[in-house]
């Protein structure tokens, strides 16, 4: 089943976010570090034409070989990226240099737009920079509906929806959105989905399933075991695989599987790197 998602009100979001742009003086685009291309929203490149901080999110969750894999990948484009844990604050104090540092004749406190997909972290990392709890956060990606203004003494920043972008023309990235819960899973196979994850495990990350969930060997059902393993059975010890898929999404998606990076920087002349 293919995966597309974009409600209505992500099309008035995009149409806000671009006449907002003359209200602020830097962007900041949040991404997940264990998707770092495909988190990245094609879509809206006039976003460019202010200074640009981006900020990778949620790198407890990915893996670390792999995040300074990317780290120098930026270097080499002369990105400017910090990476962040919002839960921890790490990262905050470097990203609040990475602003002022971008702004450095600027008589006033910054006003900064704060763009990115659903559920990558946008009002938590408000609510951390501004040392408030004033941006609504949620684990749905939908949560933030409008623009929010929230103020602080050191900076202002505008709060804007989760949005995607209309099309994907890869199932590959909207499989690896809808893994780190960027998509609504209503609109979701959750087997397919879960198949798809244990295939991309199987080739970078062998031990992670065994270890997880006690599997002496592979099967030629994994989704299955992990079924059995965890007691998803039905009526006449049918194992209920939308149940064991929505467990082992939700180990992902929690760090339980261990830290997990999906892609690889794609480099000119280079096929993808998985």
């Amino acid at each position: 089943m293919d995966i597309q998602w974009y409600p209505g009100h992500m099309t008035k979001a995009r149409r806000q976010i671009l006449a907002d742009l003359k209200l602020v003086d830097i962007v900041i685009e949040l991404i997940d570090a264990r998707v770092p291309q495909s988190s990245r929203n094609p879509d809206i490149p006039e976003i460019h034409r202010k200074p640009y901080v981006i900020a990778a999110t949620k790198i407890d969750l990915a893996d670390a070989v792999r995040t300074k894999v990317w780290m120098d990948f930026w270097r080499e484009k002369q990105e400017k990226v910090v990476l962040v844990n919002i839960l921890a604050g790490q990262g905050i104090g470097a990203l609040n240099r990475e602003i002022h540092n971008s702004l450095p004749n600027l008589p006033r406190i910054p006003r900064a737009l704060i763009v990115g997909i659903p559920n990558v972290g946008k009002s938590s990392l408000i609510n951390r920079l501004s040392g408030k709890s004033g941006a609504k956060t949620g684990a749905k990606p939908g949560v933030t509906r409008g623009k929010q203004w929230i103020k602080s003494s050191h900076f202002q920043f505008l709060d804007t929806p989760g949005i995607l972008w209309p099309k994907f023309d890869s199932q590959e990235v909207a499989r690896k959105l809808a893994t780190i819960a960027a998509i609504k899973d209503d609109i979701v196979d959750w087997e397919e989905n879960a198949v798809w994850l244990l295939n991309f495990l199987r080739i970078n990350y062998c031990g992670c399933i065994k270890a997880r969930y006690n599997l002496s060997e592979d099967h030629e059902d994994t989704l299955a075991e992990i079924g059995r393993r965890r007691g998803c059975l039905q009526a006449g010890g049918i194992v209920d695989k939308r149940q064991a898929a929505h467990i082992l999404l939700q180990d992902f998606r929690s760090g339980r599987l261990g830290p997990i990076t999906l892609e690889l920087p794609e480099r000119k002349g280079e096929p993808h790197a998985e």
